[in-house]
């Protein structure tokens, strides 16, 4: 299986660096700063292209994994480890006048906005999927008007569910006639969300001895690489009088993280407020970059291998589809970490390149390519010769892969099985 020899993984960065975006993360936060926010970005909707097969070839089968809509941050200790901070500054009257401002907006903005709601779906997360699901239909009306049959299946975990059903509604808007059946149970986390403590799988016999395990393979130092990048001392300065003011309560470094994480979820909720004005656009690139580091670390082969379940369910499911010989559709409703495994194990536009450096990571690969609602999914065609294509679709755009295509964007089945088994 592709990435687990590090060395080969690395013969392949050189093959595959040809496919990797013009576009540099560092211009394309600058761009657009939100970018910084990591997978907290909101779901990029844009005109695309839609590539049809080559002729004699219809489709089949459609295989789609979607990460949750935009969320509240996950639970209230982020609030707590942010505004709790503030909140106490500002009682002891240890904030300057920026922390002051800060402070104002961000109390009013949680009372607002964000109370008894974390680790919920918000309005906009809802409104990501319905579109979609709509969007997905428009670009593969040659399948959705064989009425396939749909399947759906979500992790237990509320946003998930609840953006299931709202992009089932969205496929619904589209066809009313369409028949769809929806899911939510612990059976299908090895396809959703292998390293999930919840799934029964997880600690099968069968089970890969160190997949779970999550390794730097440089052996980064992750403070030393945080500290070469972001001065978490200066940053606390600009808002407490005392810049080791957050000490007891996880230090500076925490704080800092914590507050970056509320302060770019916003974006999430539909506020008119913001706080984004207090960070330099150097900062933010560099608190980006940490950001995204720790995910690559989460998430990435070769770093680790724990969500290498949904991968071969993933194979494997189309392979079964192709085989019945019947038009079908399975939606996968999922989280970031496992929405990027996939597209790195899949190699989407240079996104299995592994750099010599931690230090390269951030040139290659990024978070924000999950954002809220990330959606990726397959189209497979087949020909009355039985050969099959497909392509991939990630965020509304057809990937390039590291094989050789038939035809613009499609490539043959085998050719990315043998590849990958």
């Amino acid at each position: 299986m592709r990435f687990r020899n590090f060395l080969l993984a690395l013969a392949v960065a050189a093959i595959s660096a040809v496919s990797v975006s013009a576009q540099s993360a560092r211009e394309a936060i600058s761009e657009d700063a939100l970018r910084a926010g990591g997978v907290y970005y909101m779901y990029p909707f844009a005109d695309h292209k839609v590539t049809a097969p080559p002729k004699g070839y219809t489709p089949v089968y459609l295989s789609h994994y979607g990460r949750h809509g935009a969320r509240y941050l996950l639970n209230e200790t982020q609030y707590e480890r942010s505004l709790g901070v503030l909140r106490d500054a500002h009682e002891a009257g240890a904030l300057t006048e920026t922390g002051e401002k800060i402070w104002e907006t961000a109390s009013a903005y949680f009372e607002e906005t964000c109370k008894y709601r974390a680790g919920d779906l918000t309005p906009l997360g809802w409104k990501q999927h319905y579109s979609i699901a709509q969007g997905i239909y428009k670009d593969n009306k040659a399948l959705f008007k064989k009425r396939p049959a749909v399947t759906a299946g979500a992790t237990q975990v509320p946003r998930c569910i609840v953006s299931m059903t709202a992009f089932c509604q969205g496929l619904l808007k589209m066809d009313p006639r369409l028949e769809i059946f929806e899911s939510a149970s612990r059976f299908d986390l090895d396809e959703l969300n292998p390293h999930a403590k919840e799934n029964p799988r997880r600690e099968s016999p069968q089970m890969e001895e160190g997949r779970y395990k999550r390794t730097d393979p440089w052996g980064t130092k992750l403070g030393g690489f945080i500290d070469a990048r972001v001065d978490y001392k200066a940053i606390s300065g600009r808002i407490f009088k005392d810049p080791y003011f957050p000490k007891p309560y996880r230090g500076a470094r925490a704080f800092v993280t914590d507050f970056y994480d509320l302060v770019f979820n916003m974006q999430c909720t539909g506020t008119e407020r913001s706080l984004l004005w207090f960070f330099t656009p150097e900062e933010c690139y560099a608190l980006w970059e940490v950001n995204n580091y720790i995910h690559y670390m989460e998430a990435a082969p070769p770093a680790t291998m724990r969500d290498l379940p949904a991968f071969e369910n993933l194979i494997a499911d189309a392979d079964r589809a192709i085989a019945a010989g019947k038009p079908a559709v399975r939606l996968r409703f999922g989280h970031d970490t496992c929405f990027l495994f996939l597209v790195s194990m899949m190699g989407a536009d240079g996104f299995d390149i592994v750099p010599e450096s931690a230090d390269g990571i951030s040139a290659t690969w990024f978070n924000y390519r999950a954002p809220m609602a990330a959606t990726m999914y397959l189209v497979f065609c087949k020909n009355r010769g039985g050969d099959v294509i497909f392509k991939l679709v990630v965020n509304d755009v057809e990937a390039t892969l590291p094989l050789e295509p038939v035809s613009g964007p499609w490539y043959r089945w085998e050719d990315f099985k043998a590849a990958h088994i």
